[in-house]
């Protein structure tokens, strides 16, 4: 993970999250994880503008642009703000008690327990059409695998990742709490050739 500087300003809370229904037709299901306390960045990044559009909605449409509805993982004390951008029913509210992003993953599991769920953070700004493209491609393409990640070194990206139902059900929540374990414990498919700047994360406000 790499993690980079930018400056905010906060959304105002009128944009439409563009929703995409969620039905049997659906069988990937992209998530973005807007869950996390943000202590480095100071203030709720997802709720955070680039070109005048939420973090977190700018990750969906990322999502939305390839034909994959979005839901959005949330804790309990961010469902009033985030209520006034998303529509209530694209929100997924923490419910489980695991560490970081397991908590979305696995809450969200729970609620839609048949879709394959690709994962983005809501900080990964410069994720691009081309990366999840390539991964949804091998997704569809090559089966056999219970996730799907792109590999850098011994390194497993954890975003920008697909995990699929049937693999989050056999190999479960790691106990160490790490998504990394996660897809080292299950039959991962491994890309490489990703840009490297895809999976930035953006932690610290520049100064």
């Amino acid at each position: 993970m790499y993690g980079r500087s930018f400056q905010p300003t906060i959304a105002p809370t009128s944009q439409s999250a563009g929703a995409t229904p969620i039905g049997s037709n659906s069988p990937l299901l992209g998530l973005v994880l807007c869950g996390g306390e943000s202590r480095r960045m100071g203030q709720d990044k997802g709720l955070m503008k680039k070109d005048g559009v939420p973090w977190a909605l700018h990750m969906g449409q990322k999502l939305h642009r390839l034909g994959i509805p979005v839901v959005y993982s949330v804790n309990s004390v961010q469902v009033s703000a985030y209520s006034g951008i998303i529509p209530e029913e694209q929100l997924v509210v923490d419910a489980l008690q695991l560490p970081g992003p397991l908590n979305g993953l696995f809450t969200t599991h729970r609620r839609y327990p048949d879709p394959d769920i690709l994962l983005l953070a809501c900080d990964m700004l410069d994720m691009d059409a081309a990366t999840l493209e390539t991964l949804i491609a091998c997704y569809r393409g090559v089966g056999g695998y219970e996730f799907y990640a792109y590999e850098e070194g011994a390194w497993l990206q954890p975003f920008g990742a697909i995990y699929t139902a049937a693999g989050l059900e056999r190999v479960g929540a790691p106990a160490d709490g790490r998504l990394q374990n996660l897809l080292r414990a299950g039959r991962t498919k491994r890309l490489v050739g990703a840009r490297e700047e895809a999976f930035n994360n953006y932690n610290t406000l520049s100064k």
